[in-house]
């Protein structure tokens, strides 16, 4: 148990700052600060972290620089700007879920499997269109955690993800393996092991991606 204890202590956090970046704190362990020190001559400890950008405008992408300050970026989310429940697609072994508030546009289960998945149709999931093992793998690839499912009346939307923070291509941080981001409220299904952050600055359901990198042309380079 303690094993267990202490190894859940040293996964990452992520702290959102009001109006600036998200800070990355890797480690619980405080480490000394070179060349800072106190009126006595020692040295202070601090965690250490990482500020990442998500004002979308730093030319130091993706790490901040301080743009957020000089563009008086805003961290607020707008609230009900998007549907924040999820919606239930019933076939006959499985239910699909959705919650499009969350829906950070990646197009895998489109692309992967549009037998089930076309926005063409209404509606625009279909269960019973394919078979059930692959519509849970797509479903399993979803980065923004939007999409789960349930068989035999047990949801299925947390697996089993190393901790991670990947930077996606002119697009979200896409988050995985339970890394806690402090004090923020999710929405309503929406799994808390994977999830996908907003890194142009343009969401409205701040900190979390919509989609919006994509209606704005947001580029990383």
């Amino acid at each position: 148990m303690e094993k267990k204890k202490i190894m859940s202590q040293e996964k990452p956090k992520i702290v959102c700052l009001p109006n600036g970046p998200y800070y990355l704190i890797n480690s619980q362990e405080k480490k000394q600060v070179e060349n800072l020190r106190n009126s006595e001559d020692e040295k202070y400890s601090n965690v250490i972290g990482i500020a990442l950008c998500r004002c979308g405008a730093s030319k130091n992408k993706p790490f901040c620089d301080g743009t957020h300050g000089v563009i008086g970026f805003k961290s607020e989310r707008i609230e009900k700007s998007t549907d924040p429940k999820k919606r239930d697609y019933k076939g006959q072994k499985i239910i699909v879920h959705d919650n499009r508030a969350v829906c950070c546009h990646s197009k895998i289960c489109v692309k992967t499997l549009s037998t089930v998945f076309d926005v063409n149709k209404r509606p625009w999931i279909d269960p019973d269109a394919d078979n059930v093992e692959k519509l849970i793998e797509v479903v399993k690839k979803c980065p923004s955690g939007a999409l789960s499912y349930t068989i035999e009346e047990k949801e299925y939307k947390d697996y089993d993800n190393k901790p991670m923070i990947t930077v996606s291509k002119n697009g979200p941080y896409f988050v995985t393996g339970r890394i806690e981001i402090i004090g923020e409220l999710f929405m309503d299904g929406v799994s808390k092991e994977h999830y996908a952050l907003c890194r142009c600055g343009a969401s409205k359901i701040k900190p979390f991606c919509d989609g919006m990198h994509a209606q704005i042309g947001f580029r990383d380079d």
